[in-house]
């Protein structure tokens, strides 16, 4: 998506410079496309041409920044950071303290600066590039976005605020299309991750088994390396049977991926490390992957391991956003 957000970032900042009105879809700003805002009766996907209409000279500085951004994302002490949109849905209340907000130690009894929508960057340690006047009870829920799109915006009526990661959050590759693979694709989902679900067999590979993924049909687990893993991303080796693990394990490791992890006992794993090592995998990259995979809960059912290893992938991706 980075690649898609620069471009229209990019277009967005250069309509500004020419004092024109910049555009762009909820295809090109995801939050605002029609599944991101399910369960949101206040916003529609059109509300994004009034964010736009009312961005302006001053606006242009936060998009410098937002491509700065995306351009510095995945690199040595990159901040993680985010764009936001404040969305107001009812400009008097929005500037208006509620009685209950008086009592908020974090909003230190103001109402929001203006009933006007508008974008900001927040970064993870906290800071904040705006080009507008903002109140505290305003900083407190443009910090609140790097929790994620929707974080409080329940807190005060009369504004909302949506966000875009300004970095790579990666792919989850899920190697085999087992029935873990159900509970998973819709969990990881849940948490914002993308997903990839791959197999060899597409009986097990087809809309009705794998709805909310990407679907990658292979002939072989030969053809691993064509899925194009990196840094930024997830392995998860599940193949069905356990069959392919060693192909698995060892794209996961090759690929340099920020979390590879592979289910399974000590035994089947150990049989799975040995045949890794033959081809030339070390038996510290062995150790350095999450076998078995997730978290230790007592999981047994497809559902809770699932559950169990999409923790542990949210573990993983908050150590990776830590700042110092």
């Amino acid at each position: 998506m980075s690649q898609t957000l620069s471009a229209t970032l990019e277009g967005m900042l250069a309509a500004l410079r020419q004092g024109d009105v910049p555009a762009a879809t909820p295809e090109d700003l995801p939050c605002f496309a029609p599944q991101a805002l399910k369960g949101n009766p206040d916003i529609s996907p059109e509300y994004l041409q009034v964010i736009l209409a009312s961005l302006g000279p001053s606006d242009i500085p936060t998009l410098e920044c937002a491509l700065e951004q995306l351009a510095a994302a995945g690199q040595p002490g990159a901040v993680p950071a985010w764009l936001g949109f404040k969305v107001v849905t009812d400009a008097e209340v929005a500037t208006t303290v509620e009685p209950d907000a008086e009592q908020d130690r974090l909003a230190k009894g103001t109402a929001s600066a203006d009933g006007q929508p508008g974008i900001f960057v927040a970064f993870e340690d906290k800071r904040i590039v705006c080009g507008r006047e903002y109140s505290a009870r305003d900083c407190a829920q443009m910090l609140d976005i790097t929790r994620g799109p929707h974080m409080h915006n329940e807190q005060y009526p009369g504004v909302a605020w949506l966000s875009l990661p300004l970095m790579p959050e990666g792919r989850v590759f899920i190697l085999g299309s087992g029935e873990i693979a159900h509970y998973l694709e819709r969990m990881a989902g849940d948490v914002g991750f993308e997903t990839v679900v791959v197999d060899i067999d597409e009986a097990y590979l087809n809309p009705q088994r794998v709805s909310l993924s990407q679907r990658v049909l292979l002939e072989s687990y030969d053809q691993l390396g064509e899925l194009g893993a990196g840094p930024a991303d997830y392995v998860l080796v599940l193949t069905r049977g356990h069959l392919h693990d060693p192909e698995a394990l060892i794209y996961g490791i090759q690929c340099g991926a920020r979390y590879v992890g592979m289910m399974g006992c000590a035994t089947k794993n150990d049989a799975v490390f040995a045949l890794a090592e033959s081809q030339g995998i070390t038996r510290e990259q062995l150790e350095a992957t999450h076998s078995p995979i997730g978290l230790k809960i007592g999981a047994k059912t497809p559902a809770e391991l699932a559950l169990c290893i999409v923790a542990e992938l949210v573990q993983v991706r908050a150590e990776s956003r830590k700042v110092g």
